[in-house]
């Protein structure tokens, strides 16, 4: 052995006997606060680009029903339509259990887009806010259309794992 490996692994025990290791629950705890923290982080992103890309999608596709001319009547198609705009507004709150991932956020989202059909595209993805709670669970938005059933949106997800409730907030 050279001298210099010799020299080096000495340093190395003397750095050592002065280590103190952390208990491993400790260990732990730390670890599940830091999935906890990027859980949350991801399920944001995931939230901003669903959006993002519904809003571009919605922006690029055009009207979904052609609009009248002005002073004639409406087609019984876009009379039959669902307006986008509410007046009070009506949401459709997701409440999520606590510790929920990323990737149950996003087939929650796309069960939510899929049960919506193209209304949700029309309206420009009518996702309203992701937030967490008082209790830190996080509860996904969606802004329903006037007229727009809820009954359809609540079957497709509420017995998703993940979902601890589905609740109508409004109207």
């Amino acid at each position: 052995m050279s001298a210099r490996i010799g020299e080096a692994l000495r340093e190395l025990e003397q750095d050592m006997t002065g280590l103190r290791l952390s208990p491993a629950a400790e260990v732990r705890a730390r670890a599940r606060a830091r999935s906890r923290r990027r859980a949350a982080v991801l399920a944001g992103v995931a939230a901003v680009t669903v959006t993002g890309g519904a809003a571009t999608m919605a922006t690029l596709s055009g009207p979904a029903t052609p609009m009248p001319a002005a002073g004639s009547a409406a087609t019984p198609s876009a009379a039959a339509s669902v307006a986008c705009r509410v007046d009070p507004p009506v949401r459709l709150d997701v409440v999520f259990r606590p510790g929920v991932g990323a990737a149950q956020i996003g087939e929650v989202d796309y069960r939510i887009a899929q049960a919506r059909g193209d209304t949700g595209l029309r309206c420009r993805g009518g996702m309203a806010a992701v937030r967490p709670d008082g209790d830190g669970r996080v509860v996904w938005s969606v802004l329903l259309a006037q007229g727009e059933d809820p009954a359809p949106i609540r079957a497709a997800v509420e017995k998703l794992p993940g979902v601890e409730r589905v609740v109508t907030v409004g109207g």
